[in-house]
């Protein structure tokens, strides 16, 4: 029963010396709430020490960045959204924690809230054009309520940017212009693939044309070729007529000769045509 007691009694001391200490990192702030001390607040970075099992540790972080959607239609009844933000510090922890409750999303929707009352109003009156001339600038126009909401979160705002103002991707507007966006770009693929083809056909008909073109120059060629060799042949027989008679009536005669038994005619030494044969027969 004691070694029991022993036991449970080095337990709770373990538990004890375990929970007496907290840790708060670099770019975190803590409270510590307790019903004997009350509340520490704004406890930096460190190693700290709290009433174990009793003392409760809250950490919240130095800086916060909050980027609420803004929403309004314009003047010519054209949707807008816009997605200012502000960066941060908390001055008071104890405030933050209480008001965020651990959820990053309520200190903007607050903030949200703030800016849809203040300057949504003014938006509401540019139109659209002007809204995207002025860049969304118009937004901050007044500051007043977004340091309140800061100050009643237990911040103080550092920085602030407009975001970008523009055309919800929902919104019957957007639709619009992605249809039309898509069928000017449908219009140009399809006079791109016009454009193609009619160049492919021209460029295969001057291909067909410098085909035709150089076949012509080809056969012009051959012919003239062939007429100088038909000119030189007959120039070769007139001199060899002149110095040799018999000779040339012969060759004269082979070559009829040789005609005739490739078209297949008959052939008859008899035939005067092949009178110069008949000797070399």
């Amino acid at each position: 029963m004691k070694s029991m007691v022993a036991s449970f009694l080095l337990f709770l001391l373990a538990l004890t010396a375990f929970d007496a200490g907290f840790r708060v990192d670099p770019g975190q702030l803590a409270v510590v709430s307790s019903p004997i001390n009350g509340t520490r607040n704004n406890i930096g970075p460190g190693l700290h020490l709290k009433w174990p099992l009793i003392d409760r540790v809250q950490r919240v972080p130095l800086r916060v960045l909050l980027q609420p959607e803004l929403r309004w239609s314009s003047r010519d009844g054209r949707e807008l959204v816009q997605s200012p933000w502000v960066l941060a510090r908390v001055t008071d922890a104890a405030r933050y924690g209480n008001a965020s409750g651990a959820n990053p999303g309520i200190p903007r929707d607050r903030l949200a809230t703030a800016l849809q009352a203040s300057v949504i109003p003014t938006l509401r009156e540019q139109t659209f054009a002007q809204t995207v001339a002025d860049r969304g600038q118009a937004i901050w126009a007044s500051t007043a309520a977004a340091d309140a909401v800061a100050r009643n979160l237990g911040l103080v705002i550092e920085d602030r940017g407009t975001g970008h103002a523009g055309i919800p991707a929902d919104s019957a507007s957007a639709k619009t212009i992605q249809a039309d966006m898509r069928a000017t770009q449908d219009e140009v693929i399809a006079r791109a693939r016009v454009d193609a083809q009619a160049q492919l056909k021209a460029a295969t008909a001057q291909a067909d044309s410098e085909r035709i073109q150089l076949l012509a120059a080809a056969r012009k060629s051959a012919d003239a070729r062939r007429a100088e060799g038909d000119a030189e042949a007959a120039r070769i027989y007139a001199e060899v007529a002149v110095e040799d008679p018999q000779a040339a009536a012969f060759d004269r005669a082979a070559m009829a000769y040789r005609r005739a038994r490739l078209a297949g005619k008959p052939v008859s030494l008899d035939d005067p045509a092949f009178q110069a044969l008949r000797y070399a027969h």
